[in-house]
């Protein structure tokens, strides 16, 4: 999965400048291609291989030594001042990766919800803390159950049935704590939707998957103010562990098979490419 991860395709160039005149900031554009070829390089390092990637302008908050995040300052001018009036840390902002995208394989498009940040460790920073979704470009995080483990054996069936895969978050920013990001987010919601257009826009999406009511919410707006994209969509619950309920409700089978990480994304990946069958 390696040289399929944010491999070279038409996304190359217009996610990072989609992200920067969108999110961060355009000053940022050039720090924003350099930030997407090291989760490249370092897509199967371990914590210890990363130091050496690591730069002075692309480099964790503190120096911490187990965390493949980085700093970056919000220089997007309506975000920038949104934060400095907030006064809170914890930003959080997760890069758009894909893997397999081609000029002529369908693509699913994944949502999540936010890019959650964690206020014990970086309450105190005010620059935006740089991952992915489901934190897949660090290896260590996608081999453990608890972090991006269950989306990663997903993605690896969608590709391995032939399909190209881009994820991204439906609000582009955490803030602090779940009561101030949802409140920040009701107040941006028109944003988050005008930002997902412009993705749904670049990728052509074949079919988009919203992980969580809140992803589909974000999705329903774009879908019904721009009906014009011809939007295929499902909605499912998020992949957390804290979803296992709503997941097990949704697949009974996993009451007999157990909801392990591989037997739930075995199920996700056969309605999802059913989904792709029913609509081809």
């Amino acid at each position: 999965m390696e040289n399929l991860f944010c491999n070279k395709c038409n996304l190359s160039e217009k996610i990072p400048q989609l992200i920067a005149e969108e999110v961060l900031g355009a000053e940022n554009l050039s720090l924003l291609k350099e930030r997407y070829q090291q989760m490249k390089e370092g897509y199967n390092f371990s914590y210890e291989q990363w130091q050496g990637l690591f730069t002075e302008n692309l480099k964790p908050f503190r120096g911490y030594a187990d965390t493949t995040g980085i700093m970056m300052s919000v220089k997007h001018p309506k975000f920038k001042t949104d934060f400095e009036q907030l006064g809170k840390g914890a930003i959080g902002v997760d890069l758009p990766t894909w893997f397999n995208i081609q000029s002529s394989n369908p693509r699913i498009m994944l949502i999540a919800q936010d890019p959650l940040r964690s206020n014990k460790w970086y309450g105190e920073c005010q620059d935006a803390i740089l991952s992915s979704p489901f934190g897949l470009h660090d290896a260590t995080h996608r081999a453990h159950a608890k972090g991006g483990k269950m989306v990663y054996e997903l993605i690896n069936r969608l590709v391995s049935a032939g399909n190209g895969v881009y994820l991204t978050d439906a609000r582009k920013y955490f803030v602090y704590d779940h009561k101030t990001s949802d409140r920040y987010a009701n107040t941006q919601k028109a944003v988050y939707v005008d930002i997902l257009k412009k993705e749904i826009e670049s990728v052509k999406p074949t079919l988009c998957v919203c992980l969580g009511n809140r992803a589909g919410s974000i999705m329903y707006d774009v879908a019904t103010e721009n009906p014009e994209l011809l939007i295929s969509c499902i909605t499912l619950p998020h992949l957390s562990g804290a979803a296992r309920g709503a997941i097990v409700k949704r697949y009974p089978l996993l009451l007999e098979r157990k909801a392990t990480a591989t037997n739930i994304a075995e199920q996700y990946a056969n309605e999802i490419i059913g989904c792709l069958t029913t609509n081809s």
